[in-house]
């Protein structure tokens, strides 16, 4: 019985030894599913963070339109022009904006002080003043456009001017066509031949055409760039503003991307 009474005491201690091991057991694996659990959601939080600072800078900033109009006797003038936001920096958000606003309050001014001086029209038409905007290109932190004025003050038909800006949104930066492709500083070898040979093959061409030149205008679209000139510097004024497009596949080394200015600046 003595014998008995010890084996069921030895038992019940084992017991209480194994019950023990296996609570502290478990709560270790708790532990380790916990932080393993904590550094799963810290991956994903990072990643979807990644993710979403990349779909930021694919989807660009939002473009709005604003407006001037401006009513005189025998003149109309309006000029419409860029407004963003959404950019990460403020400064240059604000930068950026000042700059599209002061240019269409010139454009404004400026067409104010003509309509004044060639009062009243020969023609007895009314003076027509516009400026516009398209937006060519907006990701990957470049935002791309063309400014468009146009003026009737008399005659057959009225003149227009373009103007292409394309900006670096990180610093605000506007950007020359040499430095957009600055992976390939003899570029010019490879447009200049091409645009003489296209524009040779046009009817009315004027000739002349030798050089984009240092500064030539240009907007982003899609993958390359357009180059373009002035109404009648090449061609007639029917044949409105000369573009002529070129992928960046065509014009930069294999591999080269004109956006990542870490490596090129």
């Amino acid at each position: 019985m003595m014998m008995w009474r010890i084996c069921r005491i030895g038992l019940c201690l084992l017991a209480a030894v194994l019950l023990s091991a296996g609570i502290m057991l478990e709560g270790n694996v708790s532990a380790e599913d916990a932080a393993l659990g904590s550094g799963v959601q810290a991956e994903q939080a990072s990643f979807a963070g990644t993710a979403q600072a990349t779909a930021a800078a694919e989807q660009g900033v939002k473009v709005e339109t604003r407006t001037i109009t401006k009513s005189l006797p025998g003149a109309s003038i309006k000029a419409e022009y860029p407004h963003i936001s959404g950019l990460k920096s403020k400064s240059v958000q604000r930068k950026l904006n000042s700059h599209f606003k002061a240019r269409a309050e010139d454009f404004v001014k400026k067409s104010v002080k003509e309509a004044k001086q060639n009062q009243p029209s020969p023609s007895g038409h009314k003076y027509e003043f516009l400026g516009s905007y398209t937006v060519t290109y907006n990701k990957n932190c470049i935002l791309s456009l063309y400014e468009q004025t146009y003026a009737y003050t008399g005659g057959a038909h009225g003149n227009s001017y373009r103007e292409g800006l394309t900006f670096r949104l990180k610093d605000g930066k506007l950007l020359t066509l040499d430095e957009l492709l600055r992976a390939n500083p003899n570029y010019r070898e490879i447009v200049d031949p091409a645009i003489a040979q296209q524009m040779q093959q046009t009817q009315g061409y004027f000739g002349n055409f030798k050089t984009i030149g240092p500064n030539p205008s240009y907007y982003v679209k899609d993958e390359g760039v357009v180059i373009f000139f002035p109404l009648y510097e090449y061609l007639p004024y029917v044949n409105g503003f000369p573009e002529f497009y070129f992928p960046f596949s065509q014009l930069l080394p294999a591999g080269a991307n004109p956006f990542d200015f870490t490596r090129h600046k």
